[in-house]
C-alpha cells in the first residue's frame, strides 16, 4: 500500500509524493533528503514521514521552525486523509492511499513564464468597486438585459464573498478562491500565483491550481512574463481570446498541446498592495469578454482582502499557540524533574484521542490541554516541586491544589479555545472510583478530556526518570494502567491505550535534548 501526498502550496505545487508501507522518507533542505524543500524556513533535515501497515506518521526532527499538521505544531502524529503538513510556506496534503485514490490523481504542475512579443491582448485598469462593465453591455443590449446582467454580476460577487468567508485557513482559502472562479466563470482551469511573503518583486510561485474536471491532469501553466509583470506592477487585468494565435505564446508547446485558446489574468489586491495573480484559461475561443474580465478583477479584489485577513488570523493563531507553549515551558523549567513532561503528555493524549475517534478540532483541544495541564504548578512552592524524596502529607495537600490553581489562572483568558481545554487542566487527577482530586468526581461525571489526560499523564510519569527512581518501560507502565482499569482510569480510555500499543503506535514520544532550551516558533532555520 502506498500513501499519496500532493504539494498544495510552495515552489513545487502540484508535485506528488508516494510513501510505501515500511518506508520512511526525509524532508528538508539537504540534497540528500528524499524530498528536497526549496524553502528558507525548512531545516536541513526537517521531518520524516513513515508509512506503516495501517497508518502514516509524520515526525519532526527538532526543526528550528517546527512541523505543523493542520496548523498545529507537532512532535509526532498520525496522519488522516486530508491532513495538511506545513513546513514554512510549503503545504503537503495526504490525499489517501493507492487503494482509495481516484483515477487521475493530481500530477506535477509547473509554471512557465515566456517573453511577450506583441501587445495584442486586451488590457484594462479595472476599478472593482465600480460596475464599469455595464457601460460595455449597454452598448449592445436593451434595458431589461442590462438589468439582468447587473443582477447576475452582483449575485455572483455575493456568492463569491460567501464562499470566501467560510474559509478557515490560507490553504482552504486558496481552494475556495479557485472553486469560486470555476463555479461562476466559464474557464476550464484556474490557478493562483503569489508573490514572496515580503510582497516585492515580480517573481511568483504557483501556490494552487484546479481544473473543472478534477480527474484531468493539470499539466503546465504557461503565462507571458510581460503580462504577469503588468498585472503585478500596474494592477491591470488582461485577457486574450485566442492564445494559439497570440504572438506572446509563439513557441509555447504547452499551449499547443493543451489546445488552450482563451486566457484571463487579474491581480489579487488589498488596499495598498498586490499579493499575486489570478489566472484562468479555457479550451474555447472567445470564451471570455471584458465583462467577465471585470468580474475576475472584482473576485481578485475580494480574494486579496480575504487572503490578507486569513494571514492575519493565522498569525494570531500561531501567536496564541506560541504563548500557550511558552507557558508550558515555564512550568517544565520550574519543575526540574519533569523536563518536557507537558509536551509528552500532549503527544500521548493526541494519540489516545485519535484512537477514540476524535476529530481534528477535538484533537487540537487535547493537545493544548495536555501542554497546559500542569500550569497550576506555578502556585506550588519550588521546594515541594523539586523535593528529591517522598512528599509529606501537608506537602502533598499543597501539590493537590495545582489543578485548581491552573483552572483559575487560565480562566482569566477570555478565549473559547481556553474554555474548551479547562476540563483537562482541572480534572486530570480525578479517578474513575471517585478517590481522586480536586473534587472527587467519579465515572462519567469526570469530563472525558480529564479522563483521557489522566491516562496520558500517568503513562509519562511512570516512564520518565526521576531523581529517586528509574523510569519504567512502556510495557510495564501500560500493565499498571491495565491493573487500575475501572479503579483509577476509564476502561474505554485504557482500552484505547492497549489497542494503540498492540498496533505499535504508543511508542514513547521523542524527548528533546534536556540541554536544549525552549525555542520560539519562528527563528532562522539551521
Amino acid at each position: 500500500m502506498r500513501f499519496e501526498f500532493v504539494v498544495r502550496s510552495g515552489k513545487e505545487v502540484g508535485r506528488t509524493v508516494a510513501v510505501a508501507t515500511g518506508q520512511t522518507i526525509a524532508l528538508g533542505r539537504l540534497k540528500g533528503c528524499d524530498v528536497v524543500l526549496d524553502d528558507e524556513a525548512a531545516s536541513r533535515r526537517h521531518c520524516t514521514i513513515t508509512a506503516r501497515d495501517d497508518a502514516c506518521v509524520v515526525a519532526d526532527l527538532q526543526s528550528a521552525n517546527g512541523t505543523f499538521v493542520n496548523e498545529r505544531r507537532i512532535a509526532t502524529t498520525e496522519l488522516q486523509k486530508g491532513d495538511k503538513i506545513r513546513i514554512g510556506s510549503t503545504v503537503i496534503e495526504l490525499m489517501g492511499t493507492n487503494l482509495d485514490q481516484p483515477h487521475g490523481s493530481p500530477s506535477t504542475t509547473s509554471l512557465s513564464l515566456v517573453e511577450a512579443r506583441s501587445q495584442t491582448l486586451v488590457q484594462r485598469a479595472v476599478d472593482p468597486t465600480k460596475l464599469e462593465f455595464l457601460s460595455q453591455v449597454s452598448k449592445r443590449t436593451d434595458e431589461a438585459s442590462l438589468l439582468q446582467s447587473a443582477q447576475k454580476y452582483l449575485t455572483t460577487l455575493h456568492k463569491v464573498s460567501d464562499i470566501l468567508s467560510r474559509a478557515t485557513s490560507v490553504e482552504a482559502l486558496f481552494d475556495s478562491i479557485l472553486s469560486a472562479i470555476l463555479e461562476v466563470g466559464g474557464g476550464d482551469r484556474a490557478a493562483i500565483l503569489m508573490r514572496p511573503p515580503d510582497g516585492t518583486g515580480n517573481e511568483v510561485d504557483m501556490v494552487a491550481v484546479r481544473t473543472r474536471d478534477q480527474n484531468k491532469s493539470s499539466g503546465q501553466v504557461m503565462l507571458s512574463r510581460t503580462v504577469v509583470n503588468d498585472v503585478l506592477e500596474k494592477g491591470i487585468s488582461v485577457f486574450t481570446d485566442d492564445a494559439l494565435a497570440d504572438e506572446r505564446y509563439v513557441g509555447g508547446e504547452s499551449i499547443v498541446r493543451q489546445r488552450i485558446r482563451s486566457v484571463m489574468c487579474a491581480p489579487m489586491r488589498t488596499t495598498d498592495a498586490i499579493l499575486g495573480v489570478l489566472y484562468v484559461d479555457s479550451l474555447k475561443v472567445r470564451e471570455f469578454s471584458e465583462a467577465e474580465l471585470e468580474l475576475l478583477a472584482a473576485v481578485g479584489n475580494q480574494s486579496g482582502i480575504a487572503l490578507h485577513r486569513a494571514r492575519l488570523m493565522a498569525e494570531v493563531e500561531r501567536l496564541f499557540l506560541d504563548v500557550m507553549k511558552a507557558i508550558a515551558s515555564i512550568i517544565d523549567a520550574k519543575d526540574g524533574y519533569t523536563h518536557k513532561h507537558s509536551e509528552r503528555v500532549a503527544a500521548f493524549g493526541v494519540r489516545l484521542a485519535l484512537q477514540l475517534g476524535f476529530d481534528a478540532d477535538s484533537r487540537a483541544v487535547v493537545e493544548l490541554s495536555g501542554l497546559l495541564h500542569d500550569v497550576g504548578k506555578i502556585g506550588v512552592p519550588d521546594a515541594i516541586l523539586n523535593k528529591p524524596g517522598k512528599l509529606t502529607d501537608s506537602e502533598f495537600s499543597e501539590m493537590r491544589m495545582h489543578p485548581l490553581h491552573g483552572a483559575r489562572i487560565l480562566s482569566n483568558i477570555q478565549s473559547q479555545k481556553v474554555v474548551n481545554l479547562l476540563p483537562g487542566v482541572k480534572y486530570h487527577h480525578e479517578r474513575w472510583d471517585g478517590k481522586g482530586y480536586p473534587e472527587g468526581l467519579s465515572g462519567e461525571n469526570i469530563p472525558l478530556l480529564g479522563r483521557l489526560l489522566g491516562v496520558a499523564d500517568f503513562l509519562d510519569a511512570l516512564t520518565s526518570d526521576r531523581s529517586y527512581r528509574k523510569g519504567l518501560t512502556l510495557e510495564e507502565a501500560l500493565q499498571m494502567v491495565r491493573d487500575l482499569e475501572g479503579k483509577a482510569f476509564d476502561p474505554v480510555v485504557v482500552k484505547a491505550a492497549v489497542e494503540l500499543h498492540e498496533k505499535g503506535q504508543l511508542a514513547l514520544p521523542t524527548t528533546p535534548n534536556p540541554e536544549t532550551k525552549s525555542d520560539p516558533a519562528i527563528k532562522p532555520a539551521s
